[in-house]
């Protein structure tokens, strides 16, 4: 029972160590990429990923806004 669960242990832990190496290398990819491009390109990519987390964030404090007054509707019904 003890030696199953050593063994069930080492073979997570070591898929987890290949996980970690995969992501090291693709961010590097990803970096070698993001380098090779010119710097329009790059400004261009930037803007584009700045406004799209904009708009999630708006949205976002948009829904909290709207659950903010239906919890306060709520309570002044009581």
């Amino acid at each position: 029972m003890i030696l199953q669960n050593i063994m069930l242990f080492k073979f997570l832990f070591k898929k987890k160590k290949k996980k970690k190496l995969q992501d090291k290398s693709e961010n590097k990819f990803a970096m070698n990429n993001w380098m090779n491009l010119t710097k329009e390109e790059r400004v261009k990519i930037d803007f584009n990923e700045k406004k799209k987390i904009m708009r999630k964030k708006k949205e976002l404090l948009k829904s909290i806004r709207d659950e903010y007054i239906k919890m306060k509707k709520e309570n002044n019904e009581y």
